[in-house]
């Protein structure tokens, strides 16, 4: 099933962006077990971290003047928070940029890696990795709807929960934003 998964989002996905970029702007990578069960990793922030708090995220960050690009930035931070080289993911492709509430631009890019690495969450940034089944989705994991307004427009976006992590905010809409891709590559 995940050959025919990762060919059927790699063709939807952006390739790598190539917009300048300058700071504020941040980047996120979406990972995705390869196998039978293939299941998308989470991150929950640690408690004493000044921003965001204990929450739920992709890894990924800020970009800094040192990264050549944004995917550049993603792999960077995939290997501080979870200890993933950037040679044991295979990069798909990207979704389109977004802003978060607080107005950053953030990349989410979107590969998939071998779940049997050990990783490793690092106690400076992390509390915990998680993963969630594709399955797992599909059968409903989805408790209600956020609205926040965007430049005059209402955003719906989806809350997920899965065994006491809520996924919320920005992060639910990247993963409702992958899992409608997700649908269309498996018909």
């Amino acid at each position: 099933m995940t050959s025919w998964l990762f060919d059927g989002l790699a063709q939807q996905l952006t390739n790598i962006p190539s917009y300048p970029v300058s700071s504020p702007q941040a980047a996120v990578l979406v990972l995705i077990s390869r196998g039978d069960n293939p299941s998308i990793l989470f991150t929950k922030r640690a408690a004493h971290l000044r921003h965001h708090p204990g929450e739920v995220c992709f890894p990924g960050g800020m970009w800094e003047p040192g990264d050549d690009n944004l995917l550049v930035t993603a792999q960077r931070e995939v290997h501080e928070e979870i200890g993933l080289p950037a040679g044991h993911i295979q990069l798909l492709g990207a979704l389109p940029q977004s802003h978060t509430r607080a107005g950053t631009a953030v990349t989410p890019f979107v590969a998939h890696f071998d779940a049997s690495i050990n990783l490793q969450p690092s106690p400076d940034e992390l509390e915990s990795i998680f993963m969630v089944p594709l399955a797992a989705f599909q059968a409903g994991l989805q408790v209600r709807e956020d609205h926040f307004e965007r430049h005059g427009h209402i955003l719906r976006v989806p809350v997920y929960h899965y065994q006491g992590y809520e996924i919320w905010g920005f992060t639910a809409a990247v993963t409702a934003q992958l899992l409608r891709l997700v649908d269309r590559a498996l018909r």
